[in-house]
């Protein structure tokens, strides 16, 4: 097995952790898309589109999100809101094929088709959607766009790509007025709630080529860091159970999990406690470290009496399993000498407590 000289890793690496953690992802404000889980898909995200596009709708924004469409097109000089009205916003127009387009808007003179694309690749038949369109409103100035969140190059010259970014910055530099209009309250949060979607897209998006770049290129060491990691790991996991042996000659067993951003090494002792009442290191993310204790088996009628034979001054107590479990946890963090203090005071408290001397 590879050993590693962990002094001149640590030094070496030191300025790749810190490059690294520009590549956390920021925790992000919930929208009431994403609470739904489905803010990234196709469907739901032109659903939205259609009715902020349409301006007879009720959300009183007039043409906002389709104007902004429109001069992202260069071609907003062209179509003259005054006297050309919108009169028909489709959602999933069937053409003679069976294929749907995304969203179609048509005024008195003319007619604009959209696909959008959050993620997946461009493999829509567009010639035949540009058949549909002729046929279907034959006459009018006819336009193609392709909404997406990454560049995309259409196949047809037809097609104009819009981008995501552009169209979020569009909007954004000219919702103001709407925004403070108080008749429109709701459909002000449900905008910005959308644009906030959005935002949240473009920033996975991006954040994705650059963290997949740094990955690429520092390959090699990440994995000595996961490799420094795991032996760290190891070795707390070796000294704690020492510290347990220490006062009692008794069969250790242990194992790791990961909760969010700690690492918890719980310790079994099923000779001396009960089979699944166990002891934990937990390791903090700033490398500090707290203690808890799970403690199973305890009949209902004799909790809270335990509880009081349990509890210690420092910790805080809980229930789990519908109750079934007594939980206890330190208030403060250590460093990792008076970790190992906690848990040796903690060993002999439990030793005391559940094995107590004939």
């Amino acid at each position: 097995m590879r050993r590693l000289n962990y002094s001149s890793l640590i030094e070496k690496y030191e300025e790749l952790l810190e490059e690294s953690a520009k590549y956390k992802q920021p925790k992000r404000e919930k929208t009431v898309f994403s609470i739904g889980g489905r803010g990234h898909y196709e469907n739901p995200v032109s659903d939205v589109l259609a009715f902020f596009t349409d301006p007879r709708e009720e959300h009183q924004f007039g043409t906002l999100l389709l104007s902004s469409i429109l001069r992202l097109l260069n071609i907003d000089e062209e179509i003259d809101f005054e006297s050309d009205t919108v009169e028909v916003v489709e959602r999933e127009a069937v053409t003679q094929k069976g294929n749907r387009i995304d969203l179609v808007i048509a005024g008195e003179g003319w007619v604009l088709a959209i696909e959008n694309k959050i993620y997946h690749e461009l493999l829509n038949p567009l010639e035949d959607y540009e058949e549909f369109i002729q046929s279907r409103y034959p006459g009018k100035a006819a336009y193609y766009a392709i909404l997406s969140i990454n560049k995309t190059n259409p196949v047809s010259n037809e097609w104009k790509n819009i981008l995501y970014k552009d169209l979020h910055a569009e909007v954004k530099n000219n919702a103001g007025p709407y925004m403070f209009n108080s008749s429109n309250a709701k459909w002000s949060f449900f905008l910005n709630d959308f644009l906030l979607n959005i935002e949240e897209l473009i920033g996975e998006n991006e954040m994705d080529h650059e963290m997949i770049d740094f990955v690429e290129k520092n390959y090699a060491g990440i994995q000595d860091l996961i490799k420094i990691k795991e032996d760290y790991i190891n070795a707390l996991k070796k000294n704690f159970t020492e510290v347990i042996k220490k006062i009692s000659a008794t069969k250790v067993i242990d194992k790791t999990h990961t909760w969010n951003d700690k690492t918890a090494l719980r310790f079994f002792c099923p000779k001396l406690w009960e089979e699944k009442t166990n002891l934990v290191l937990v390791i903090l993310p700033d490398g500090k470290y707290k203690v808890y204790f799970y403690v199973y088996g305890i009949e209902e009628e004799k909790q809270e009496s335990e509880i009081k034979r349990l509890h210690r001054a420092g910790y805080r107590q809980w229930k789990e399993g519908r109750g079934s479990i007594l939980c206890f946890k330190t208030e403060e963090s250590f460093d990792l000498d008076g970790a190992k203090e906690e848990f040796e005071q903690m060993v002999q408290h439990l030793n005391w407590c559940l094995s107590p001397p004939e």
